[in-house]
């Protein structure tokens, strides 16, 4: 497979992400449910779609494995969840998301553009 087939995980260049699936990932992630990620799956092209997912770490996937993402990959420094005013810190994960991210892929790593749908 070369580099310029949808195999390629480095082709992508933007993320699309709704928010809150990003503060949901993270909180989750928080709350000790480690697994929840958010997962671009191929064919890859240029702007993809990454969507919440709780990630199997035993699974087995078919090539080109789709790209887990840690939500806070997507994020500027935010605090842990917090015991308490749970909103103001959803509030806050939705307005850190980057305008850029570097992941990790199969094929070495990439920066993206991060485009945030929605609302908290």
């Amino acid at each position: 497979m070369t580099d310029d087939q949808p195999g390629d995980p480095t082709v992508v260049e933007t993320v699309v992400v709704t928010v809150s699936d990003v503060v949901a990932a993270c909180e989750a992630r928080d709350r000790n449910r480690r697994t929840a990620v958010l997962r671009i799956t191929p064919p890859f092209s240029g702007r993809m779609r990454a969507r919440l997912h709780m990630a199997d770490v035993d699974a087995t996937y078919e090539e080109p494995a789709p790209i887990h993402v840690h939500p806070r990959t997507l994020l500027s420094e935010v605090p842990p969840y917090p015991g308490t005013d749970p909103e103001s810190w959803r509030s806050l994960v939705a307005s850190s998301l980057r305008e850029e991210a570097t992941i990790e892929t199969d094929r070495g790593t990439t920066t993206l553009s991060v485009v945030g749908l929605g609302e908290v």
